[in-house]
């Protein structure tokens, strides 16, 4: 087998503990989404304890419906109001929208040190516009920010613009 000659950026632990707030985001999101009355099914798959994880394709986490009408969601659990992704996200994003021709949702769940939900945005990629970071984050990943105030996260805001696309 051959032995690799580089170090990673993260650590097996530094890799996983960036789930922690996804998981909380996910699981306080799909709550929202059951609350209001929102279909939903996975569509990203959980690689965190595969043995070997490579970059890759990354998928949204699932597929939203309503009234017909269906759009791709990726959770983002946050402890800032800094609306980052990585760059090579964001780009799979926009493969999916274009090729399954739904829109694409990143939902940003805003939690403060003691976990407790304190905001919750939405950016939908094609109408709310990002930039490119300058410099690349604490473990080596460029990001992209959306800077402009990006809609509330709830029921109104999202069959809204679900139903203004496509």
């Amino acid at each position: 087998m051959k032995e690799l000659d580089f170090r990673p950026a993260k650590s097996k632990e530094e890799f996983r503990s960036n789930y922690k707030l996804h998981d909380l985001s996910e699981q306080v999101g799909k709550n929202l989404l059951v609350q209001w009355g929102f279909d939903f099914k996975t569509l990203g798959e959980d690689k965190r304890y595969q043995k070997l994880w490579e970059k890759g394709e990354d998928k949204p986490d699932i597929i939203l419906t309503s009234k017909g009408k269906s759009a791709l969601l990726d959770w983002k659990g946050k402890r800032s109001k800094a609306f980052l992704v990585n760059e090579r996200a964001i780009k799979s994003y926009e493969r999916w929208q274009y090729n399954l021709h739904m829109p694409v949702i990143i939902a940003f769940l805003i939690f403060d040190e003691q976990n407790k939900l304190v905001d919750r945005r939405f950016a939908l990629l094609g109408k709310h516009k990002y930039t490119i970071s300058e410099t690349k984050q604490w473990d080596k990943n460029k990001t992209v920010e959306f800077k402009e105030e990006l809609p509330l996260f709830n029921k109104e805001n999202i069959v809204l613009h679900i139903n203004s696309e496509g």
